[in-house]
């Protein structure tokens, strides 16, 4: 039986996937910078097909 650890996702990878998306500040105007990685995730998620990999991290 072997187990698949999914590589670490980091802020910075996440913002970086939200800018080559064009997507550039939070839905309240903030810049990326200032979310917490959690808001990140469900931002990408909700706006970004073929997530499920993704938002299951």
């Amino acid at each position: 039986m072997s187990f698949f650890t999914p590589p670490k996702i980091d802020k910075e990878q996440i913002i970086d996937t939200l800018l080559e998306n064009q997507l550039f500040k939070m839905p309240d105007g903030r810049q990326l910078y200032e979310a917490t990685e959690e808001e990140l995730r469900l931002l990408i998620c909700s706006e970004i097909d073929n997530h499920q990999t993704f938002c299951d991290l």
